[in-house]
């Protein structure tokens, strides 16, 4: 670490590629937090959901399975990174929902909204400053997962919609800016259980429902449904039999109802996992047929019977040489995967525990922090890290460098601390370049 400190602070590698050695190397030492982050017993209940703004990855709401709901400042009374949460607002079980609360977002473009999802049918919009709700939308049937769309794209255009999973057949559109149901996207069978918006471009939506079907529909079209994922079809010839799979009958992406649907960041792939224990892998665009199962295989701990969305979290592409798939399995384990080939990196376990307690909610921290937070069944929210960060201040000097006096100030040592090395526009925390959609 010294060696590539030193090798920064005189300019032999550039930002990029010292932010993304130091990253990539953090995970491999990915544990529990020495020091708890959040107080024992968080809530009285699941943690069904956790949300953190992308402004200043400070804020974190998590929402409980009881219908209570907290706002977090990770930056704690002192204001300094990696200190204890403190509570900056408490909305009681049934004030704000009347049961369990299953999904959580932040409006992306600053902190003063957010929006919570419950299983008494509504999608409330909130206002930050307030903790009062500003709308809410009746549904009429239990809400199992939203999404915003987020992207760069419709951060300057006339809609912001809101995707609705639930016990119903369609996906339903709703429009914060006049506060109505906007649109309906009708063909599943059975209830939807999770949706994800493409990252990149503001019309498209993958879903995934009860029947074991993952669709990709593009929202300006009268017939919305762009492609069906098949399981079946591993490359373009295969696929190309039906340009859409839209004419067959038996099209399943998986043996099971599908609960976890995740984009990377250039939308080029996508991620999706089922009750059949599986997680496939979706070219989307390197041909012209439907998206091809690229059959990765990421083995056999991958648990995932419950019939609800699966915690499962995708690391930033730009933060390391290979991207970590992190999976929630039923098992209690926190399994990391490297995304590109499957392979096992990783299987994290709270300590002291002589049995696993389910992850039942998980979220990136921010910008290169190789951090995640997890919310458990027990009701306590949970901090992952590095196990052995770097060191924070290191010392340069003759002795330790082999450099004359003349190269490091005069023989004396030059003192570099992290902070310094990090304060570049190429990766620093608050750089609108990194912030994550």
């Amino acid at each position: 670490m010294q060696s590539l400190l030193l090798e920064r602070a005189t300019g032999q590698i550039l930002p990029m590629a010292f932010a993304t050695t130091v990253t990539e190397a953090a995970y491999a030492s990915l544990a529990q937090a020495s020091t708890d982050v959040f107080p024992e017993k968080s809530h009285s209940a699941t943690v069904n959901a956790l949300a953190i703004e992308r402004i200043d990855n400070r804020y974190i709401l998590s929402g409980c399975s009881d219908s209570a709901f907290k706002l977090w400042d990770l930056q704690g009374d002192d204001g300094a990174q990696n200190s204890t949460a403190t509570v900056l607002a408490t909305v009681p079980r049934k004030t704000a929902h009347s049961f369990g609360i299953s999904a959580m977002l932040w409006w992306p473009h600053d902190t003063g909204m957010f929006f919570t999802a419950s299983f008494d049918h509504c999608v409330k919009v909130w206002d930050t400053n307030a903790m009062e709700a500003a709308h809410a939308f009746d549904l009429g049937s239990r809400v199992y997962a939203i999404d915003l769309n987020g992207s760069q794209q419709s951060q300057f255009s006339s809609h912001a919609l809101i995707a609705v999973a639930s016990d119903q057949p369609y996906v339903r559109l709703l429009d914060i800016r006049s506060a109505s149901s906007a649109h309906t996207l009708p063909g599943h069978k059975g209830k939807t259980l999770v949706v994800a918006w493409h990252p990149q471009n503001a019309f498209l939506l993958a879903s995934g429902g009860h029947d074991g079907e993952a669709k990709v529909w593009d929202i300006r079209r009268s017939k919305s449904c762009l492609a069906r994922l098949d399981m079946t079809k591993t490359n373009a010839r295969s696929a190309s039999v039906d340009a859409l799979n839209l004419g067959s009958t038996s099209v399943r992406a998986h043996l099971g109802p599908v609960n976890a649907v995740v984009w990377d960041e250039l939308g080029h792939l996508l991620y999706t996992a089922g009750n059949d224990d599986k997680v496939r892998v979706w070219d989307v665009v390197s041909t012209c047929s439907p998206p091809v199962n690229r059959l990765i295989n990421y083995g056999p701990l991958t648990r995932n019977k419950y019939l609800q969305t699966l915690p499962m979290v995708l690391s930033p592409r730009v933060e390391t040489e290979a991207q970590y798939l992190l999976f929630a399995s039923d098992s209690g384990y926190i399994l990391v995967y490297r995304a590109l080939d499957g392979k096992l990196i990783l299987r994290l376990l709270r300590r002291g525990f002589k049995s696993a307690v389910r992850v039942s909610s998980l979220v990136y921290a921010g910008c290169f922090s190789a951090t995640y937070f997890s919310g458990c069944q027990d009701g306590d929210i949970v901090a992952w890290r590095p196990e052995s960060p770097p060191e924070d201040v290191v010392q340069f000097g003759p002795s330790s460098t082999n450099l004359g006096p003349e190269d490091v100030s005069e023989g004396e040592a030059v003192t570099v601390t992290l902070a310094e090395l990090y304060d570049d526009p190429y990766f620093h925390r608050h750089h609108k370049d990194h912030r994550l959609s």
